[in-house]
């Protein structure tokens, strides 16, 4: 596989279709993109479970396990470099992108960063 010479920047808008809504479903840039190195920002988050997965939400406070309404998700495989405090803050993660369902140390995911490093997003008081 080859390697990228720099990340493609990309938005959740650009991996999901009708964002924020009951009908939220991966886009088929999803599927395209996948193999290729990206930076997209976002917001932490941990699934439950005896094995919880560092995930990449859309918004503060999500929770994808709790949420009444469908989240947008992406699994932060192998994530290193975590900021540990100000969980509601920005980050930048970078890695290459994996579509397609799979079981990973028994947590299943569709959309993955593997390799995936993540940076405080500098945002102004």
């Amino acid at each position: 596989m080859r390697r990228d010479p720099a990340p493609l920047v990309l938005g959740f808008a650009d991996l999901f279709d009708q964002l924020g809504t009951d009908h939220l479903r991966y886009s088929a840039a999803a599927q395209a993109l996948s193999g290729h190195d990206i930076a997209i920002e976002g917001f932490l988050s941990h699934g439950h479970g005896p094995r919880p997965t560092m995930l990449l939400v859309d918004q503060p406070g999500v929770c994808p396990d709790c949420s009444p309404a469908p989240a947008a998700v992406i699994a932060l495989v192998g994530a290193s470099s975590a900021p540990r405090e100000g969980a509601d803050r920005p980050v930048r993660v970078v890695g290459r992108l994996d579509y397609g369902f799979r079981i990973d140390a028994g947590v299943a995911s569709i959309l993955r960063i593997e390799n995936a490093t993540v940076f405080p997003v500098e945002t102004s008081a």
